[in-house]
């Protein structure tokens, strides 16, 4: 009682652990604080030059900032032909022409391709469900123009509304907009995906109102990491939270179970093994062979305001920092990481074009034709008709004579006239060049870029390979960032996705959902080997993500070489071969009202077998397969089968009842055989005659038996021939049910 009045009553202990925690706090906000520093400092200048391009393909009067350009042309005409933009848009449509995926490939004996499959169509399943191409798409535009894109990763719960339901759900693209000023790394990891990296921020904005509903009481902003030399008049007003992620290296046993016959091992992190399932383990079989401290690598996430920490999120799942950065081209200058986009190169050509286009639309707004220049007395009382002569449009025009000194009006024109300004060579010059420069920058060369009239697809493919050097840089940092995005899923997803018997959804390459159950017991049907399958966290798995050319997909591609294979296959008169080519091009076509066909497609191809059919597939044609009605022509066939097999059993009786009579027979004859010796004995003693008469009788019968003998035995060796091809044409022409068929029609 003491105690627990002690617990109750005392909380000097609760106060010092409170007091404790909040230390622990307060040393994590000032390390992190310093360590943002470092970054924000010595990544300053390449963030503004980050941020500089993306407004300037993006912002319009953005070309026109920067130092020493904002004060050229000042209160004049500023124009902007925005030439950059073009060969973005075509970066920016190879990406979108060619979405990269993530492949699962199974690594050692404990993997198995089957939870390779799951684990793939479960991220479908969880990108399609987050929208998480948005991101993707956010991050890779962020990269082609400044240089430098970001998206992370998180677990979110199955269904936030639902207090019971704590199952998890990952999110496998979360959107970080505006990445070169809100992300932030190690300065020491030096690795493309920053799979090395120790730490990371990630700054969000909030309005004001929101910030304070969301964390009330707490008004202090985190610090802006880059500073702008220009402002937006129009901006909401803001606060900044950051998010940090910080590596923490900890201690935990590792179990390991050995099964004393088979020799099999398994092994397990103390804490996720219950005390009941440790008994199980015992009663299979197993002995625990070893039990020792591991390092184990985990993720701390803390939410930062610029005074405090406004959260301990604690440890999220997986054990990798869930941020995928995305760079357009990326290397390492002085010992400092340095990218640019496809816009910088191009900026100062961009600015001399505008600054020239817009001297030469000012001048021709001022004067735009020749202008005559006459004295006040010839134009004294016309001067309002002169002025309106560019807007009423008259067809002639008057001036006042002028009196010679005689008195006789002189008939003059104009005394002289202000001509517009000639261009000149230099400025022609300059115009030309800043614009090959500017073209030569950002696009491709017209010619290949161009459809052509009369060539072949295989020439524009060519063609096409060579306008895609532009982009094929950033097309393979993409992938990197894709593969990394992979690689950080399947961390997250061993801790996830870890409830044995739960049904996740999965999703194929087609878009077609399906459900998967995780941790299912399972036996080989060939070899009776008892598994886990979809078991997440056993074994070791590859991620890998290829980038194709990115002129033609490759479901057009796909298409075309089953045609060829169907037209091939249909001159080697192979016709399965050429439907199954056929159907699989069906199936990979785009274009309107296509689903309907392709389904009835799909379904040709389940019945051959071409494609694997989902479970809510399987249902549906066992379904089918029950309340199918009997086919005319598989009826006629088995009425056919039938009364051949009634046939052979006739004959088979037959022979049988031959056979039979057979034996009666031969009894017969040993009966009267056996008589007429007897009767022979008793003759022996009678006449010779009489006995000459009855040994005539006897070979007599006895001939006749013999010869009824014979025939009897041809019969029976006749029918029971007839009964085994019988026998065999029934059992040979029973399954033919279209041959059948086709023969009762014909007669």
């Amino acid at each position: 009682m003491a105690t627990a009045l002690a617990l109750v009553d005392d909380d000097g202990p609760d106060n010092e652990a409170a007091e404790t925690n909040a230390a622990q706090l307060d040393e994590v906000h000032a390390r992190a604080m310093e360590r943002f520093a470092d970054i924000a400092a010595a990544t300053q200048e390449q963030r503004l030059l980050s941020l500089t391009a993306r407004r300037f393909v993006s912002i319009p009067g953005a070309q026109w900032e920067g130092d020493g350009w904002s004060d050229l042309g000042e209160n004049t005409i500023r124009v902007e032909i925005n030439k950059t933009a073009r060969g973005l848009e075509k970066i920016v449509n190879d990406y979108r022409a060619n979405r990269l995926t993530v492949t699962f490939r199974a690594v050692g004996s404990k993997s198995s391709e089957e939870t390779a499959e799951t684990l793939e169509g479960l991220h479908r399943a969880d990108a399609y469900h987050h929208k998480a191409q948005q991101a993707r798409d956010n991050a890779f535009e962020e990269a082609a123009a400044g240089g430098f894109g970001a998206y992370r990763l998180a677990a979110t719960y199955t269904d936030e509304y639902d207090p019971d339901d704590d199952t998890q759900r990952i999110n496998p693209g979360l959107a970080i907009v505006d990445a070169d000023q809100r992300v932030f790394f190690d300065l020491n990891s030096k690795l493309y995906d920053k799979s090395d990296a120790q730490f990371a921020f990630v700054v969000t904005a909030m309005t004001r109102q929101a910030y304070e509903r969301e964390y009330p009481g707490f008004v202090s902003s985190w610090p802006e990491g880059v500073f702008k030399p220009f402002w937006d008049w129009f901006r909401p007003d803001t606060c900044l939270v950051a998010e940090y992620y910080e590596i923490e290296e900890t201690s935990a046993k590792r179990l390991t179970y050995t099964h004393k016959l088979s020799g099999d091992v398994e092994r397990f992190w103390q804490s996720e093994i219950s005390t009941k399932a440790r008994a199980d383990m015992l009663t299979q079989g197993y002995a625990l062979t070893s039990a020792r401290m591991v390092k184990r690598r985990c993720v701390h996430k803390y939410t930062l305001s610029g005074a405090e920490v406004l959260n301990d999120d604690g440890r999220i799942a997986g054990d990798c920092i869930p941020i995928v950065p995305v760079y357009g081209k990326r290397w390492f200058v002085d010992d400092m990481e340095r990218w640019r986009g496809h816009v910088q190169l191009a900026m100062d050509p961009q600015r001399i074009y505008n600054l020239q286009i817009s001297k030469l639309s000012e001048i021709a707004a001022l004067t735009p034709r020749e202008v005559p220049i006459f004295t006040p007395e010839q134009v004294a009382g016309h001067e309002q008709r002169w002025a309106n002569m560019n807007i009423e449009r008259h067809p002639y025009a008057l001036i006042n004579p002028i009196i010679g000194p005689d008195g006789a009006p002189m008939s003059t024109g104009p005394v002289s006239s202000v001509q517009p300004p000639q261009l000149a060579p230099v400025t022609a010059a300059l115009i030309q060049i800043t614009a090959n420069d500017i073209q030569e920058l950002t696009t491709a060369d017209d010619g290949a870029d161009q459809t052509k009239s009369n060539v072949s697809a295989q020439a524009m493919e060519i063609a096409a390979t060579r306008v895609d050097a532009k982009s094929a840089a950033y097309m393979d940092n993409m992938r990197q960032s894709v593969q990394r995005e992979g690689e950080i899923y399947l961390s997250m997803a061993r801790d996830a996705y870890f409830e044995p018997g739960r049904e996740v959804e999965v999703m194929d390459g087609d878009g077609m959902s399906d459900t998967a159950t995780l941790a299912e017991p399972a036996t080989d049907p060939t070899t009776g080997k008892f598994s886990i399958r979809n078991d997440l966290s056993r074994g070791r798995y590859s991620v890998v993500s290829d980038v194709t050319e990115a002129s033609a997909t490759r479901r057009d591609k796909t298409v075309r070489a089953c045609l060829n294979i169907a037209e091939v296959a249909t001159a080697a008169q192979q016709v399965d071969l050429a439907g199954a080519a056929i159907l699989t091009a069906m199936l990979n076509m785009d274009g309107v009202g296509m689903d309907d066909f392709q389904a009835w497609g799909r379904t040709k191809a389940l019945a051959i077998g071409l494609v694997k059919p989902t479970d809510a597939e399987k249902q549906e044609m066992a379904q089918a397969a029950q309340n199918q009605q009997p086919d005319p022509s598989a009826a006629v066939a088995a009425a056919q089968a039938a009364a051949l097999q009634a046939v052979a059993a006739k004959d088979g009786a037959m022979a049988g009842k031959i056979g039979a009579d057979t034996k009666q027979s031969e009894a017969k004859t040993l009966q009267i055989l056996h008589d007429t010796h007897a009767k022979l004995e008793d003759a022996q003693h009678g006449d010779a005659h009489h006995a000459a008469d009855i040994a005539q009788k006897h070979a007599d019968v006895t001939a006749t038996h013999a010869g009824t003998l014979a025939t009897l035995t041809g019969a029976a060796g006749e029918h029971a021939a007839r009964f085994k091809v019988s026998h065999d044409v029934a059992n040979a022409q029973a399954p033919s049910a279209p041959l059948i068929q086709a023969e009762t029609l014909r007669q």
